[in-house]
């Protein structure tokens, strides 16, 4: 009633030949919560942003598996030229940080970067997620990057607990971030971050489309793909775009992760968790990318040393740079 607009007004116009049922898989808590929205909020300004909408985004994974101590971390942000950090939730389902805490260490810390934890749907009921969503409002991350995460490691004796899934988290976070809680009360916001959702290329595209029209639907803003290692994966991206243009007019904002460097010893780990490889170069996999007319890189090197880690990154980012410009 006081004139802003419906966060999804815009997106509901878009999906015509979307089947219904695809619409109302929702959590029946988020149904009643979405009666309360009185407005989306003002989307966060960022670096990040601007690149992405210009195709020229780069945003680095942070090395969460390296740092040992606040000098590491301290020494990353230093030296990384990124415009947004990503911190990964638990990656391969090992233990590591907290990624909402951790982002909050680092815009505390400062840097040139933005800030994008991953916030995932596994082992964190409703209300455990409306409290990072909000922590992740209140400290002005640029974005959050919404997935299901990865179940526990090998040697874990953990067991996977899922509340919500990707679609309903990232419906979720619509609505906090337009200043509503779950438990009803309503507040005023400035601004919100990014909302960005993950996509899988190695999926059939039928499947994967469904997917990604799904959490377009919940307010997905952008997409950031599963790591990318061979051609035919590139191919599946573009296979994927086309089947969810069945779908409705979607513009679809994607920044594609690629593994640097991808040696022998990981293929078999990435063929593992169902990630094709090939015996492409990481500069033939980022003409491919570029090819493709995508947003962005999202670069994951691959090293447990801070040392080492810097020195590839930065090798892998000139290459990255000296393709997109």
């Amino acid at each position: 009633m006081d004139g802003r607009d419906c966060p999804w007004t815009s997106t509901m116009a878009k999906i015509a030949r979307v089947e219904p049922a695809m619409i109302f898989e929702e959590h029946p808590l988020l149904l009643e919560l979405e009666d309360l929205v009185r407005g989306d909020s003002e989307p966060r300004a960022s670096v990040f942003w601007k690149n992405l909408e210009r195709g020229k985004a780069f945003s680095v994974e942070f090395p969460i598996a390296a740092v040992r101590e606040e000098e590491d971390v301290v020494r990353v942000l230093g030296r990384v030229e990124a415009d947004l950090l990503t911190v990964p939730d638990n990656p391969l389902g090992y233990p590591h940080v907290d990624p909402v805490a951790f982002g909050t260490y680092l815009k505390v810390l400062g840097g040139r970067a933005g800030v994008m934890p991953h916030i995932t749907a596994k082992d964190r009921n409703l209300s455990a997620v409306a409290s990072e969503l909000r922590t992740a409002q209140l400290f002005n991350f640029e974005a959050v990057l919404l997935v299901t995460g990865d179940w526990p490691g090998h040697g874990v004796p953990s067991k996977p607990v899922f509340d919500l899934d990707s679609a309903n988290l990232i419906r979720l976070a619509r609505i906090v971030f337009a200043g509503v809680m779950p438990t009803r009360e309503v507040f005023d916001v400035g601004s919100r971050p990014r909302v960005l959702g993950g996509m899988n290329p190695h999926y059939r595209p039928r499947v994967e489309a469904r997917r990604m029209a799904r959490k377009l639907i919940a307010g997905a803003e952008a997409f950031v793909t599963q790591v990318v290692a061979t051609k035919e994966s590139v191919s599946g991206i573009k296979a994927i775009l086309e089947e969810l243009g069945k779908y409705g007019e979607f513009e679809v904002p994607l920044v594609v992760s690629l593994l640097y460097p991808i040696e022998d010893w990981v293929k078999p780990l990435l063929e593992r968790m169902g990630i094709p490889t090939g015996e492409e170069t990481f500069e033939e996999l980022i003409e491919e990318v570029k090819a493709l007319d995508v947003g962005g890189v999202n670069l994951i090197v691959l090293s447990r040393d801070v040392g080492e880690w810097l020195r590839l990154e930065e090798e892998a980012r000139k290459i990255v740079e000296g393709v997109f410009g």
